[in-house]
């Protein structure tokens, strides 16, 4: 009888652990797609103006059966240069100098709340930003969800441009099924890249484009379905970026 009171507290007990670390927060992108847990999105750009914000928005969802209050926290693991960083959490912008938002965001079951936002200010400075974002329960400071966001931040001035051209067309089919064409347009570069990534910013295609001009072919029909970027990389930097859609 005494063993059969032990076993029974022991599965209490480890229904109530269950409980106390189960996860209810889910991390999205705009269209939708989970961000896996500790994973990582990537920010690329060339800008003619340092001057402007470089950003990306993230959904944050409740996916429990019963409403949460969160409170969201800034890391910043690496920032060149003069640049700062900054967040948008429950309908409010924080300067850089804070990392734990003063505000908290209530969401019901279920609900998904699209104003988190993460922003870069490069302040003419160029480079590569690295820094991690927490979201997690108030109640439960273990129940938590989080994203390292990479930033490629480039400068292009226009004397880079002077006697140097690089275009890109757009893709055709689009929505591409089995494979998209793209045309593009190289004078006094050598060579460049059209790279293909998906909305997590991992690279999923790449091929070498040599100077001249002419279509690039490029295959997605082993790629899963969903919203891609292509962009035309020349030394290193983005020089236009895309949309693509793909359907099977």
């Amino acid at each position: 009888m005494r063993m059969k009171k032990i076993y029974t507290l022991l599965f209490f007990l480890t229904i109530a652990s269950c409980g106390i670390y189960a996860q209810s927060l889910q991390l999205q992108t705009v269209s939708g797609q989970i961000i896996p847990n500790g994973g990582t999105i990537g920010v690329k750009g060339t800008l003619y103006d340092t001057t402007v914000d470089v950003s990306v928005e993230i959904k944050i969802k409740n996916i429990s059966s019963s409403s949460v209050t969160l409170k969201a926290l800034k890391v910043v693991k690496t920032l060149p240069g003069v640049q700062s960083a900054y967040f948008c959490f429950a309908g409010n912008c924080f300067p850089p100098d804070i990392n734990l938002s003063p505000n908290d965001l209530t969401l019901g079951a279920g609900m998904t709340d699209a104003n988190f936002s993460a922003h870069i200010n490069p302040t003419a400075s160029a480079g590569s930003a690295l820094v991690y974002y927490k979201v997690f329960n108030t109640a439960n400071p273990n129940d938590t969800v989080s994203v390292f966001v990479q930033y490629e931040i480039w400068h292009l001035g226009i004397n880079d441009l002077s006697n140097a051209t690089a275009e890109m067309g757009a893709a055709f089919p689009n929505p591409a099924n089995e494979k998209f064409t793209v045309n593009c347009t190289l004078t006094g570069f050598e060579t460049a890249r059209l790279v293909l990534q998906n909305v997590l910013g991992s690279e999923v295609r790449e091929q070498t484009i040599s100077g001249g001009s002419g279509k690039i072919i490029m295959n997605v029909g082993d790629l899963p379905e969903g919203v891609y970027f292509y962009s035309l990389f020349v030394n290193g930097k983005s020089i236009s970026t895309r949309k693509l859609l793909i359907r099977h």
